[in-house]
C-alpha cells in the first residue's frame, strides 16, 4: 500500500486518537533508506480554507503542534505533513499548488517573491494561512507574534505539506433539481412526510454517504428514502417490513437448479431426454492450484471474514467452481445474492448492520458490476472493507468472480477514466484485502485424462470433449462457440440490435437494457438500403430471433425476469450474453458508436447511473452530436460533461450556443472567461468584452478580460486594450493595475500613474503596481520619488514583499533599485532588510553602523545577521570581533554561530 508523500511502501501505519482529532491523525513510517521518514496525515470530510472555518483551524493547529514537536525533522524533510479532504475542490487545488511552490523555495522570502507572480487565489490562500496561524498563536492570550515569525511558520508548514484531494460529493448541482422533483413529481400526495422533512432527509443521506459517494444517484436515493418510510410516485405498494430484503437461503438447502439463479451458466441440451440429466453436468475437477486453493480459502472464512476473488475469462467455469466450493465447505452458512433494484444499491442494503448476519456468503458474480460503477464504487468498496475488518460483524465470506481486465482496473494505481479514478482509492484498498484464485481458460490433456470417468458419465461432457478446441470444455458447455456463430451469421437489423447492445455495454451501460433503448439505438446501426426494406414490426421480429434459445442455451439476448418480491420494470429488459460482451470489448474496441446510441441514452436509459456512464463515454470519444444526453447528465448531477461539451463548442466556434448553455444552466463562470478569450482571438471584441464583464460578475474571473487585453495589445490596438485594463483595474486586478501604471508613466502622465498605484495599494491591498512604479522612478534617476513610494508600500504592511523584490532586483544586478527597496524595509525594522543593510555598511567601511544594524536585526528575530557579520570580519582577520559577534548571535539563538564557536574551539 502506498501513502501520498511517502516514496516507498511504509513499514507501519498507526492511527492517533487525540483530544480533538479522533481517528483523524494517520502516521505512516518508513525506515528504509538513510533515515526514518514519517508522513502525518489528517482526514477531513470537507476543508473550507478560511480563518473562520473550524476544520481548517483544527488542521493548522495540528500542523503547528507537529512543528513544535518535530520542527527539526520537518525542516530536514524527514517528517512531512499531509491533509486529505474532499472539498471545496478549488481551494484544495490552490493549497496543493501553493505547497508545491513552497517546496521549491529556499526561504520564506523566496516564496513571497514567487507569490507576487502568482494569481490572486494563491495570495489569498497564503493570507488565510498566515492569519490563521497568527490567531492560533495568540489564542492563549499571549502578545501578538511578529509577522515575520508567523510567515516563517506558515512557510515551514507549506513546504512540507502533501495535499490529497478525495472525490467530492457533488451534491450542490443536483439540489435544485432534487427539490423540484420532490415537490412536483417525486413525493406522493398521500405521503405522511411533507417536502421540508424529505429535504432534510436528503441532506442527511448525502452526509451519510460521505465524500466518496459521488453524485446522488436517484435509485440509491429512492431506496434510502423508502427505508425511512417516504413513499415516492410510481413506487409499488409497500411490502411487509418483516420480510427479508433479499433471498437468503442456507447453502446446504440449495438445489442444483438454484445454481442458475446464482448465474452459473446452463449447459446445452443433449440429444436424449432431458429428464434423464441433471440441470448441471457433473463437475470436472480443476487442478489443485484452483479447486483446492479455492476451497481452502472458502473454508478459512469460518475463522475470520475474508474476500476471495476468482479471476478468469468469460465462461471458464468461475461461478461453477465457487458453487461447488461453498456447497462443500460452508453448507450451514447463509448465502445472499444482491441484484435488485440494481446490484450496487442492493449490496449496500445487504451490508447494513440490521440486515447482514454473521456466517453469510455474499455472492458477487461479475464483481465489476458492483465495484466499477461510478458514483457507487467508493461507497461499495468502503462498506465491504468495513464489514471485512470488523470482527464483531463476522465471519463473512465475500466471494466474487471477475474478468482479468476488470481485475486489472481494480488493482492498477493509474486509471484512464479520470472521473471514475476519483473514487478508486477505496476500491484499491479493498483489492489489497482480496485473496485471488486464477481460473485457467482450458483443461489440459492430463486433466481430461484424469476426469475420463466423470466425462463419460454425461453425454454433454462427452460431446464437449470431442467438439471443443484446445480444451475449452466450459466455454463449449456454456454455448460460447454457438453464440459467436450466431453473432457472425446475423445480418441486417439483427446484427444492428446486437451492435447497439454491445456498444452500450462497453461504453458503461449496466447489464439491463430496455426495449425502447435497444429500438432507438439499433436504428443508427442499420444502413440506408436495409432500412427501407424493413417492415413496421422489424424490431420485434428480429429481437425474437435473438431471444430464441438453442438446446436450452440462451440466445445472444435474454429477457430479464424479476422475482415476485421485486418491483416489475416499466418496460421489458434484456441482457447481452456476457461472452459476447467480453468478445465485443476487443472486436469493437476501435469502432465508433452510432449517434443513435447517444439519443437512446438520453431518452431511454434505465437509471441515472447508466445515463451518466454513457455521457462520460460520449465525452471520452469526443461526440458533439449528443447535446440532450449531456444536458440530462448535468441535470442528474454530472455537470462536468456539460462543461466539457461547452468547451468543445467554443473550440468549434459555436459561440452563440456555448453562451446559451452557460447562461441557461448556471455553469462555472470561468467558462464565460474562456468564451470571452476565444471571441477575442477571433476578432469579436465587443462580445468578448461583454462576456468578460459578465464572467467577473458571475465568478470574479478576470482571465477572459486579461486575454482580450493582451490580444488587443499584440494587434497594436492599445486604446481598446487600455479601456479593458482600466475596467479590470477598477475590479482590483493587479495585472491591469501594473500595466496601466507603467503605461501612464511611459506617456509622461506621472500623476495618474501614481494615483493608480496608490488606489491598487490602499483600496485593494495590492502593492505590485506601486513597487513597479518605484522601480521605474529609480531607473529614471528619481530615487527620492521611489523611496517615497516604497515608504508607502511598507506603511501598508508589505515590507516582506518589498524585500523579496529587492532580492530579485539584486539578482538582476539592479543594485540601485535593490538598495532603495532594502532601505525602505529596514526603516520599519524588517529582519532581512536590516541584515542586508548591515552587510552593505560593512562593505563600505562603516563598521559601527553595520554592527548596530545587525543587533537591530537580531532584536527582531534574525540572529543570522550577527553571525553573517561575524563571518565577514573573520575573513578580514578580525578574529576577536568574529568571536564576540558569534557569541552574541549564539545567545540570540543562532545554531550556526554556536556550531562555529564549537568548531573553533571556543566554549559556548
Amino acid at each position: 500500500m502506498t501513502v501520498p508523500g511517502l516514496d516507498v511502501v511504509p513499514d507501519s501505519i498507526r492511527l492517533q486518537q487525540g483530544r480533538e482529532f479522533p481517528l483523524d491523525d494517520v502516521v505512516a513510517l518508513s525506515r528504509k533508506g538513510p533515515y526514518e521518514l514519517a508522513v502525518e496525515r489528517q482526514v477531513k470530510r470537507t476543508l473550507e480554507i478560511a480563518p473562520s472555518s473550524e476544520p481548517w483551524r483544527k488542521t493548522v493547529r495540528q500542523c503547528l503542534q507537529s512543528l513544535e514537536s518535530f520542527g527539526d525533522e520537518i525542516d530536514a524533510d524527514r517528517h512531512r505533513l499531509g491533509v486529505t479532504a474532499s472539498g471545496p475542490l478549488h481551494g484544495l487545488e490552490v493549497l496543493r499548488s501553493l505547497a508545491a511552490y513552497a517546496a521549491a523555495q529556499k526561504s520564506v522570502d523566496d516564496l513571497l517573491r514567487q507569490l507576487s507572480n502568482l494569481g490572486q487565489d494563491h495570495r489569498r490562500l497564503w493570507k488565510h494561512l498566515v492569519d490563521t496561524i497568527r490567531d492560533l498563536l495568540t489564542e492563549s492570550g499571549a502578545a501578538a507574534p511578529a509577522r515575520e515569525l508567523v510567515e516563517l511558520s506558515a512557510f515551514r508548514i507549506a513546504r512540507r505539506l502533501i495535499v490529497q484531494v478525495e472525490p467530492t460529493e457533488q451534491i450542490s448541482p443536483r439540489y435544485p433539481y432534487l427539490c423540484s422533483l420532490l415537490e412536483d413529481r417525486v413525493l406522493r400526495v398521500d405521503t405522511k412526510h411533507d417536502s421540508a422533512a424529505v429535504y432534510r432527509m436528503v441532506e442527511e443521506l448525502a452526509q451519510e454517504w460521505g465524500p466518496r459517494a459521488g453524485a446522488v444517484d436517484i435509485a440509491m436515493l429512492r431506496s434510502r428514502l423508502q427505508a425511512r418510510g417516504v413513499a415516492l410516485r410510481g413506487d409499488p405498494p409497500a411490502q411487509d417490513r418483516t420480510a427479508p430484503p433479499h433471498r437468503v437461503s442456507l447453502v446446504g438447502d440449495l438445489e442444483p437448479a438454484d445454481a442458475l439463479h446464482l448465474e452459473v451458466h446452463p449447459a446445452f441440451e443433449a440429444d436424449i431426454s432431458s429428464a434423464a440429466l441433471s440441470v448441471l453436468p457433473p463437475y470436472v475437477a480443476r487442478p489443485a492450484s484452483v479447486d483446492d486453493e479455492l476451497r481452502h480459502q472458502v473454508a478459512r472464512a469460518a475463522k475470520g471474514s475474508r474476500l476471495v476473488m476468482v479471476v478468469g475469462g468469460s465462461s471458464t467455469g468461475k461461478t461453477r467452481s465457487c458453487w461447488e466450493a461453498v456447497r462443500a465447505e460452508l453448507p450451514n452458512w447463509r448465502i445472499v445474492h444482491p441484484l435488485a433494484p440494481d446490484r450496487p444499491a442492493a449490496l449496500l442494503l445487504a451490508l447494513q448492520d440490521a440486515v447482514l448476519e454473521p456466517r453469510t456468503v455474499i455472492w458477487l458474480n461479475e464483481a465489476n458490476l458492483y465495484l466499477l460503477v461510478k458514483n457507487y464504487a467508493a461507497q461499495v468498496a468502503a462498506s465491504l472493507q468495513a464489514v471485512l475488518t470488523d470482527p464483531q460483524r463476522g465471519p463473512v465470506l465475500v466471494l466474487g468472480t471477475i474478468w482479468p481486465d476488470f481485475w486489472d482496473k481494480l488493482t492498477e494505481r493509474t486509471f484512464e477514466d479520470d472521473d471514475l479514478d476519483t473514487g478508486m482509492g477505496a476500491v484499491h484498498q479493498l483489492a489489497d484485502l482480496a485473496v485471488t484464485v486464477r481460473m485457467p481458460a482450458t483443461f489440459t490433456s492430463p486433466e481430461l485424462a484424469r476426469a475420463t470417468a466423470v466425462v463419460d458419465s454425461d453425454p454433454r461432457l462427452k460431446l464437449a470433449r470431442s467438439r471443443a478446441t484446445s480444451g475449452r470444455i466450459t466455454q463449449f458447455l456454456a454455448g460460447a462457440p454457438h453464440l459467436w456463430r450466431r453473432y457472425e451469421q446475423s445480418a441486417g437489423a439483427a446484427r444492428a440490435i446486437l451492435h447497439a447492445a454491445m456498444d452500450a455495454r462497453r461504453c458503461g451501460h449496466g447489464p439491463l437494457l430496455s426495449e425502447d433503448f435497444l429500438r432507438v439505438a439499433a436504428e443508427g446501426y442499420i444502413d440506408e438500403a436495409t432500412w427501407h426494406t424493413l417492415d413496421e414490426d422489424w424490431f420485434a421480429f428480429h429481437l425474437a430471433k435473438l431471444l430464441s434459445p438453442h438446446r436450452q442455451l440462451p440466445g445472444p439476448l435474454t429477457r430479464y425476469r424479476p422475482r415476485s418480491d421485486q418491483a416489475p420494470p416499466g418496460s421489458p429488459l434484456y441482457q447481452l450474453a456476457d461472452f459476447l460482451h467480453e468478445k465485443s470489448r476487443a472486436t469493437r474496441e476501435k469502432e465508433s458508436p452510432a449517434s443513435s446510441l447517444w439519443a437512446a441514452a438520453a431518452a431511454h436509459s434505465r437509471t441515472d447511473t447508466d445515463m451518466r456512464e454513457l455521457a462520460q463515454a460520449a465525452r471520452r470519444l469526443g461526440a458533439v452530436e449528443c447535446e440532450q444526453l449531456y444536458l440530462k447528465a448535468a441535470a442528474c448531477g454530472d455537470v462536468a460533461v456539460l462543461e466539457w461539451f461547452t468547451r468543445r463548442l467554443i473550440t468549434l466556434r459555436r459561440f452563440e450556443r456555448a453562451e446559451q448553455l452557460i447562461e441557461n444552466h448556471c455553469l462555472d463562470g470561468f467558462l464565460l472567461g474562456e468564451l470571452s478569450a476565444a471571441l477575442g482571438l477571433t476578432g469579436h471584441f465587443k462580445d468578448a468584452e461583454r462576456l468578460a464583464r459578465r464572467a467577473y460578475e458571475v465568478s470574479g474571473n478576470v482571465n477572459g478580460a486579461r486575454s482580450l487585453a493582451h490580444h488587443l495589445l499584440t494587434l497594436g490596438m492599445r486604446r481598446p486594450a487600455e479601456r479593458v485594463y482600466s475596467w479590470l483595474a477598477e475590479t482590483g486586478d493587479p495585472v491591469a493595475a501594473r500595466w496601466l501604471t507603467a503605461h501612464r508613466e511611459a506617456r509622461g502622465d506621472r500623476v495618474t500613474a501614481e494615483r493608480l498605484a496608490r488606489t491598487a495599494l490602499t483600496q485593494y491591498g495590492d502593492p505590485s503596481a506601486a513597487i513597479a512604479l518605484a522601480q521605474l522612478r529609480v531607473t529614471a534617476g528619481e530615487p527620492g520619488d521611489a523611496e517615497r513610494l516604497c515608504r508607502l508600500v511598507v506603511g501598508h504592511g508589505h515590507a516582506g514583499l518589498l524585500v523579496a523584490c529587492a532580492r530579485e532586483r539584486s539578482d538582476h544586478r539592479d543594485h540601485a533599485t535593490a538598495l532603495c527597496f532594502y532601505r525602505a524595509a529596514a526603516a520599519v525594522e524588517h529582519p532581512k532588510a536590516l541584515e542586508w543593510m548591515s552587510w552593505r555598511c560593512e562593505g563600505q567601511g562603516d563598521h559601527q553602523r553595520a554592527e548596530d544594524l545587525a543587533h537591530a536585526a537580531a532584536a527582531v528575530g534574525n540572529s543570522h545577521a550577527l553571525h553573517g557579520l561575524a563571518h565577514l570580519r573573520f575573513f578580514k582577520g578580525r578574529l576577536q570581533d568574529a568571536e564576540r559577534l558569534n557569541r552574541v548571535a549564539a545567545e540570540a539563538g543562532s545554531v550556526s554561530a554556536r556550531e562555529w564557536l564549537m568548531r573553533s574551539g571556543f566554549s559556548t
